[in-house]
This record gives structure tokens, sequence and C-alpha cells, in this order.
């Protein structure tokens, strides 16, 4: 068990909502620790305002003061939203209660399935706001800033779930985003599992790597 003042932050997906991580909700608590999810206004505001939305309401010094480590872990564009909050506002954090940040399936460098809505299909924008243009890999390549956090990545090859992405990715992918999109330089640790984009929160092998990262600062090899 771990010590119950370290709160876990679920940021998920671009156009879902908190609840979409409960799966690994309930892993956290059963693990000890203080899982926060947080409903984020995706499709309204670009990555940026975004991060200023999560200081205002929910990331203010009260609650960093209340806890005695604040993990990450988020799923796909949330991924992109904890990197852009913790190093706007590194500053203004107690650099002792920074913990761990574990990314599922996230676009750090951008996806092609983005480039291609935000090239042919106009509804898109109207879909998926300003921070959904920013997921356009030209975009994220121009926007990679030091993990200066332990960031440890999950990538899935998994993309059974969407024949069409076979057209898309030339290489491996998780029907969204492909493997080495994932990846960022000063990345912690990184590893690929046989999931899809969509399903890997609700896979139990996912679940014991996210525990093992926060833990330990690494992922479980034995278990690859």
């Amino acid at each position: 068990m771990v010590d119950k003042t370290e709160a876990v932050i679920l940021l998920h997906g671009i156009g879902l909502n908190k609840w979409s991580m409960i799966p690994v909700t309930r892993i956290l608590k059963r693990a000890g620790y203080v899982p926060v999810g947080i409903t984020y206004p995706s499709t309204k505001l670009s990555l940026d305002n975004i991060a200023d939305w999560l200081s205002e309401k929910h990331l203010t010094p009260d609650f960093w003061n209340g806890y005695s480590k604040v993990h990450f872990v988020t799923h796909s564009m949330g991924g992109l939203v904890a990197r852009r909050y913790l190093n706007k506002y590194r500053s203004t954090i107690n650099p002792y209660k920074i913990g761990r940040v574990v990314m599922l399936g996230t676009p750090n460098f951008g996806s092609e399935i983005a480039d291609l809505m935000v090239r042919y299909f106009p509804p898109y924008k109207y879909f998926y706001g300003p921070a959904g243009q920013e997921l356009a890999t030209h975009i994220q390549a121009q926007n990679i800033d030091t993990a200066f956090f332990e960031t440890g990545i999950i990538a899935g090859s998994g993309s059974w779930l969407y024949p069409i992405s076979s057209l898309i990715f030339r290489a491996p992918s998780d029907g969204r985003v492909a493997v080495e999109k994932t990846k960022l330089p000063d990345m912690k640790d990184h590893i690929t599992l046989r999931t899809s984009h969509t399903f890997m929160i609700y896979r139990k092998k996912v679940h014991h790597q996210i525990l093992h990262f926060l833990k330990h600062g690494s992922f479980d090899a034995s278990q690859i």
C-alpha cells in the first residue's frame, strides 16, 4: 500500500469525461491512492487554455498543499494536457510534490488520424474544437517540451478494432496513434502492449503496469 496522502489526477481523452477513467480509478483506490477524476472542456478550449482552466478550477495551491504527492494517469489527449499544465505552472508547484506521470496512448507527436480529419473533414473542428486541431502531427512536433517529471508511456499495438487504420499507418499503432508518436525524448520508460487505443484503459495488464510505474518509476519488464 502507498501513503494515503498521494493523489492521482485522472485526465481523459478528447470528447470524453472522467467516467471513462473509472476502470483505472478503481485499481488506484484499491492500491491506496486518492484518485481524482476531472472532466475538463476537451472540445471547447485549446490545450493552453485547458491548462489554465485546470489551474484555476481544480489544481489550485490549496489542492497541492493537501497531498504529499500528486501523480497523473492520462489517456490519449489527457497526456498532452498534463504536459502542458505541468510545464506552464511548474514555477508555482512545490517540486517535491510532483509525482509520476503515466500516459496511455498519448499522441505526443500527434496523430495521422488528426492530420486527415483536419485536412479533409471540415466539421472536425466543430466537433473537437481548438485542442482537436492541435492533435495534428506538424503542430505537436513543434511543442515538445522538456519532461522534468518522471514519465512512463504505454503504447498500444492492437489496431484490429479500426480496420481502416491499416491504410493510414505504415508502422505499429493502436488504431489511433502510432507507437513511435507516443514517445518523448525525456521519458523515463516506454512499453508497447497488444491493446487498442479505446480499450487499453480496461486491460488488466495495463492496470498492472500503471501501478508498477507509480510505485517504482519503471514498468514491469517481466510482464510485457
